[in-house]
């Protein structure tokens, strides 16, 4: 090779398939007839010819050759003298990654159960928002149809189902199945059911706590994943964490529901109507809400997400004793907003109250002699507790030790070189009046998420497990 050439692959730096690829080459021996070509696995110039090749006149430059329908490799380059074989200079080996599947627009879900209906009431249930089109795919519209069920249901072509429910509760949820076909060429179908039922007596209600992680953008398709999960899990309120400013209206917008959504981090996803509202503020990330149920009571939620700096369980892993740790804790921000956090939901005296957040500290009924080997007294969770607040999950479940309830984090499991601290800093709590009767509690992370940083895949679209309890109002 000629000592004062070179050739070296500029962009992109990482091929995939279907790319067309551009180098940089330059030489001290320019010739019209110099050129570039491309040869695949160990084959040399001379054996064979080249896959693609194009001309090099002048001293140096940049030239981009057609690799479009190259796949795999290895392949390497070469810069060549006058129309031969004498190699001035050759590229590093490269290759093509395989070009990833376009998925076709498809719904979210196959399946979902709507928001019950009581006998006589209008039906009005919005699918359109729940047509996912996938990166990579043109843009286009759907278009619904009614495909089967029940007669008293319609469907609009923009997957708006409407009707008048019959005037007496159904034994079994009606049932209607909508057709979808895609301007591009896709088709799917979604089967609602739809429960009517008086609106008599205790309803249960199944309220979640989910950080989105950056309102779902280190997921691939984050937000359709998010639609998924909370349909799917039959959720009915969400208080929801790293919202960027916009991602608890976006999903309500999708699904027809209601929502509140603050400037910042905090959120409130409802399948039923909100009102009285007390927004977030700079000092005091949460916010409170009534959620208006189909029996006519009014249960009070409550969504925060308290500040996330010295965070305690990181302080114990790099060796800082309980006491110095507990002094830090009384004396954070996340420990001020906590009782800040006490005192207006203390103000409003309105009855059932129910809280869905992220406290970003352990509870002190986790950190036992028995689960930790010395018991810890985080104030953040006595500070609620003493105000009166029960730890659903901590209820329904009081060993820790047999079921620890993790929620940080499903995802992350190295800090450095030592292992990422598993705790459960998501709650659902709730104040007990003689209205609310707690069902059950539970962490949920569907399906088995890949480790931090691989997550992009990942069916559950956070690195934050949800907090989920079901209640009895």
């Amino acid at each position: 090779m000629a000592t004062g050439s070179s050739l070296a692959l500029s962009s992109p730096p990482s091929p995939t398939e279907g790319d067309k690829l551009t180098f940089h080459w330059s030489t001290d021996v320019p010739d019209a007839t110099n050129w570039v070509g491309i040869y695949d696995g160990t084959r040399q110039p001379g054996n064979g010819s080249s896959l693609v090749w194009k001309y090099t006149p002048g001293t140096s430059g940049d030239l981009t050759l057609d690799t479009s329908a190259l796949t795999g490799g290895p392949y390497t380059a070469y810069l060549l003298a006058k129309d031969g074989y004498a190699v001035l200079a050759q590229s590093a080996p490269f290759g093509f990654a395989p070009k990833p599947a376009v998925v076709p627009p498809h719904s979210a879900v196959d399946a979902l159960t709507a928001t019950p209906a009581a006998p006589g009431a209008p039906v009005r249930i919005a699918l359109g928002g729940l047509w996912a089109r996938p990166a990579g795919n043109p843009a286009g519209s759907a278009t619904f149809r009614r495909a089967g069920g029940d007669s008293w249901l319609s469907v609009a072509a923009d997957g708006t189902v409407t009707g008048t429910a019959p005037g007496k509760a159904l034994a079994r949820p009606a049932v209607v199945t909508v057709g979808v076909r895609d301007s591009a060429g896709a088709q799917d179908t979604v089967t609602v059911q739809l429960p009517v039922v008086e609106p008599k007596g205790k309803q249960a209600l199944k309220v979640a706590s989910w950080n989105l992680w950056d309102a779902g953008t280190h997921s691939t398709d984050g937000f359709e994943k998010q639609l998924r999960v909370i349909l799917t899990q039959g959720w009915d309120v969400v208080g929801l964490q790293e919202t960027a400013g916009a991602g608890a209206q976006r999903l309500a917008d999708a699904l027809g529901w209601y929502a509140y959504q603050s400037a910042g981090s905090v959120g409130v996803l409802s399948r039923y109507p909100l009102a009285d509202v007390t927004p977030a503020t700079a000092t005091l990330p949460a916010a409170g809400v009534t959620v208006q149920l189909p029996n006519g009571t009014g249960i009070r939620l409550w969504t925060v997400h308290l500040d996330e700096n010295s965070y305690g369980p990181y302080a114990i892993q790099d060796g800082r004793t309980p006491a110095e740790v507990i002094a830090t804790e009384t004396a954070s921000v996340r420990y001020q907003q906590a009782q800040a956090l006490v005192a207006a939901i203390k103000a409003e005296n309105k009855g059932p109250v129910i809280l869905a957040g992220e406290l970003s500290s352990p509870s002190h009924l986790d950190w036992t002699a028995a689960t930790r080997g010395t018991a810890l007294a985080w104030p953040v969770s006595e500070a609620l507790q003493a105000a009166g607040l029960t730890d659903s999950f901590r209820e329904d479940h009081p060993d820790p030790a047999r079921t620890p309830g993790a929620t940080w984090s499903p995802t992350r499991k190295a800090r450095g070189g030592r292992p990422e601290p598993q705790d459960r800093i998501d709650y659902v709590l709730y104040a007990d009046t003689g209205r609310i009767e707690l069902r059950e509690a539970h962490v949920i992370a569907t399906g088995w998420p890949a480790a931090d940083p691989d997550t992009a895949a990942n069916g559950w679209p956070s690195d934050t497990a949800a907090a989920v309890a079901t209640f009895a109002l």
